[in-house]
């Protein structure tokens, strides 16, 4: 089953967790990451293995790049979840997550993967044809998370008197600023108390020449269509909108992640010959109570 459109973002995450996986120094580790990579037929070459040799070409340069932040954002969100080791957790936009087979969860706790039917029968088939096993109660659902979706999570077994923990990783990005609020104000309305967010902030991206031309520059040199695909939009911030909802809130940049984990965003000499759309950061949350 190709992998189109927005897909094709999820297969270059995946391809990225992959990637980073074959470091003598990984911050993730996904034995999954390739299967799906290959199952999705996306034309793109993603390279495969980590280069021995720093001297890689324009194309692998920028790809190393996007690995490196895919890398942190991962490992971010993973020691989050542990952290809290909350009862159920909500991805929203998915893609081709592997968090369910990937991380240890405690008994009992349930995860609940929203993307487009497309994806997620993707992701079901193809990890059913790997023999994976989820280690957690998987409960995945095909729907388009700027719609209805609230009802049909309920209805799988979501619990909004539990605590939860959302995942907004890689998603406002691609929505107009009004989906992303509403979607925030989904949260905020089934987040019981104890409930908390790891959200990653969409960049501000004006519909300008000059950003046409950065993400066409992107989309030509390695195949993904980010010029297609990024909502340029003046997008609320989820720090704000949290906060004046009473939520605790913890803005998160990109340089604490690099500091963090010893990952500087550097590949080569020139960090990258085309640099990837600008990184909004992160926002951590907690609903009092």
């Amino acid at each position: 089953m190709p992998i189109d459109g927005v897909g094709v973002t999820a297969v270059a995450v995946a391809a990225a967790r992959a990637l980073e996986s074959t470091r003598a120094d990984p911050l993730v580790e996904d034995p999954w990451a390739l299967h799906l990579v290959r199952a999705s037929q996306t034309p793109v070459p993603f390279p495969e293995t980590w280069p021995a040799d720093a001297a890689v070409s324009p194309i692998d340069e920028s790809m190393l790049l996007g690995a490196t932040y895919i890398a942190l954002r991962t490992r971010f969100i993973d020691d989050e979840l542990r952290r809290a080791a909350l009862p159920q957790v909500v991805i929203l936009g998915s893609g081709l997550d592997t968090r369910s087979w990937r991380l240890d969860w405690l008994d009992g706790t349930a995860v609940f993967e929203l993307d487009s039917p497309q994806v997620v029968a993707f992701v079901d088939t193809t990890m059913a044809a790997a023999g994976a096993t989820a280690r957690c109660r998987r409960v995945p659902i095909g729907v388009d998370v700027t719609g209805p979706w609230a009802a049909r999570a309920v209805a799988a077994g979501f619990r909004p008197d539990r605590p939860t923990h959302w995942v907004l990783e890689g998603l406002l990005p691609y929505l107009a600023s009004h989906d992303q609020r509403a979607l925030l104000q989904d949260v905020i309305d089934l987040s019981a108390p104890g409930s908390r967010a790891v959200i990653e902030r969409a960049p501000q991206l004006m519909d300008t020449p000059e950003t046409r031309e950065r993400l066409r520059t992107f989309a030509l040199t390695t195949g993904i269509p980010m010029d297609e695909l990024l909502a340029r939009t003046d997008p609320p911030d989820p720090a704000a909108v949290l906060a004046e909802a009473g939520w605790d809130v913890t803005p998160v940049p990109v340089s604490n992640l690099e500091a963090r984990y010893a990952r500087p965003l550097q590949i080569g000499r020139d960090a990258a010959a085309v640099p990837p759309p600008q990184r909004g950061g992160f926002v951590t949350a907690r609903r009092p109570g």
